[in-house]
């Protein structure tokens, strides 16, 4: 579940395993206003903002992740993978989006949502999947994430390359 505001309305985003996105109004409730197909479970979902519009991507069991205009419910974009991923996250760097998603592969994929193709750093490390991530600035954009591996490894989000610590 995540959300977004469109002209002070609050939206919320859910997924599941139906294969659905669903944009709800958070203050009117009732039906979703929008649903948004995957062709399997949908086990990931994060928003950004694109020039003060709002987008949904999304992560599907389908091994697709996908970049949506939640208020025309329009795929606007299908980032390439061939991975089941599990989740996602997003970060903005000087102003543009990047969405972070992990699979159980162990794998780490960082994204530019709005160009698609592939993947702009795919990090590795793990040896097993991965459960978890989380971003963070301080000198540079780091992305932290751990698995059953018993590990948590920094990552530099913009240059990749091997971990910076594993803890």
């Amino acid at each position: 579940v995540t959300t977004f505001v469109v002209n002070d309305n609050p939206r919320v985003v859910s997924c599941g395993i139906d294969g659905t996105v669903r944009v709800w109004d958070a203050i009117a409730g009732g039906n979703a206003s929008v649903v948004l197909n995957h062709s399997a479970a949908v086990v990931g979902v994060t928003t950004f903002v694109d020039n003060n519009a709002p987008r949904v991507v999304s992560a599907g069991r389908d091994r697709t992740v996908r970049v949506w205009d939640p208020i025309a419910g329009e795929p606007l974009d299908e980032l390439s993978s061939n991975k089941n991923f599990v989740k996602l996250a997003t970060f903005v760097v000087n102003d543009d989006p990047r969405v972070v998603s992990y699979s159980v592969d162990g794998t780490v994929h960082i994204w530019d949502p709005l160009a698609g193709g592939d993947a702009l750093v795919v990090l590795r490390g793990h040896t097993d999947g991965v459960f978890c991530v989380a971003t963070f600035v301080n000198d540079a954009v780091r992305v932290v994430s751990c698995g059953p591996d018993e590990t948590v490894c920094i990552w530099d989000a913009i240059k990749g390359g091997d971990a910076l610590q594993v803890l």
